[in-house]
């Protein structure tokens, strides 16, 4: 009886890993399917904004569903059998160096001058908290976003007459934006806990900044011309020399912020068996949906800097692209001569 207990318990534990197993596996599957298909919008965007002569390959690239696992060839064939481009796609993942969230507060009140007395009252008790996390008063800024009146229904009941609904003015309501700006990442959840302790909730946006994008692209161009260069060496090993022929080069850059990069998906969950232990029937769980991070895959790339990332990043991208006509050997046509004697005989000539 014991052996057989430890039989039924060893098969309940393979059961519930392979249910795990299975369930991060969907939820993975799930996931990269949204971030994929957003990845390509993505690419396809920017290289259509760009003006890429290579433009097919970019809507084609787009339609591909087996996109994730293939790469960008290192150099293709034009349609004309003298033609070659050689292309390099960088990309850098970039900290980014300050920041900017956005909160938005809603306040109505009885006068106009109320309202506005009660959502600075909450503005300042939230300001005068965040300012203990180092924010000083140049780092806030606060948007006036609107002040309208309120209406309300008064009902007239007439002896005489049917019933009327006057519009009659009940108060006034207010919106006001908060901006913050900070150069750590790691604030956010300590400005989003005194938020909520000061009644505001809702936090709109928070924006990305990268300093010195200029040295980033001329440093992304430099390895690009070097992946180039090496490839053009390697070209010559099968006698096959490109640096003196006619070329056309092609260049695209963009920049792949993280609030564009986070995909959703509805988590894989088991049903519930209290239900049944109660004897009440099986009931169905809300499917939560879950939310994350998903920086722009990798596989594309010929040269990726900063590979590892922690935290939701900027993504830097460049593509060079260089298209090298060939020259065509000149083949001359060889001329036959013949000579035909008084006696009829034909003779070949051969005449260089």
């Amino acid at each position: 009886m014991k052996k057989m207990m430890i039989i039924i318990s060893l098969a309940s534990i393979l059961v519930n890993i392979n249910e795990a197993f299975s369930q991060r596996t969907l939820n993975q599957i799930q996931f990269k399917s949204k971030s994929d298909i957003s990845s390509r919008s993505v690419y396809l965007n920017n290289t259509a904004q760009s003006g890429l002569k290579d433009y097919e390959q970019a809507v084609n690239y787009n339609q591909s569903a087996e996109y994730a696992n293939t790469s960008t060839s290192s150099f293709k064939y034009y349609k004309n059998d003298n033609e070659i481009i050689l292309d390099v796609h960088a990309m850098m993942n970039v900290k980014a160096s300050s920041f900017l969230a956005v909160f938005n507060l809603t306040q109505v009140g009885e006068t106009a001058a109320k309202t506005d007395d009660l959502i600075n009252l909450r503005i300042n008790n939230f300001l005068t908290a965040i300012k203990q996390l180092g924010i000083t008063d140049k780092d806030i800024y606060i948007d006036m976003i609107y002040l309208i009146p309120t209406f309300e229904f008064e009902v007239q009941k007439k002896l005489f007459s049917k019933t009327t609904y006057n519009e009659i003015p009940a108060g006034f309501e207010m919106q006001k934006n908060v901006h913050i700006r900070f150069n750590d990442i790691n604030k956010v959840d300590d400005i989003v806990t005194l938020a909520a302790k000061n009644e505001i909730y809702d936090m709109v946006k928070i924006d990305f900044f990268v300093n010195n994008t200029e040295k980033i692209y001329d440093s992304l161009r430099n390895k690009s011309v070097e992946n180039i260069n090496n490839k053009l060496s390697s070209l010559k090993k099968i006698n096959l020399n490109l640096s003196d022929k006619y070329q056309i080069v092609s260049e695209s850059s963009y920049a792949i912020y993280p609030e564009t990069q986070y995909s959703d998906y509805d988590a894989f969950v088991s049903q519930s068996i209290e239900a049944v232990k109660r004897e009440t029937g099986v009931s169905t769980i809300r499917k939560p949906k879950t939310v994350a991070y998903d920086q722009i895959p990798y596989s594309k790339y010929d040269i990726i800097i900063n590979p590892e990332i922690l935290e939701p990043v900027v993504q830097f991208v460049y593509v060079l692209q260089v298209k090298y006509t060939l020259e065509k050997p000149d083949v001359k046509s060889k001329n036959n001569y013949m000579l035909i004697t008084p006696s009829g005989e034909i003779k070949n000539l051969d005449i260089k």
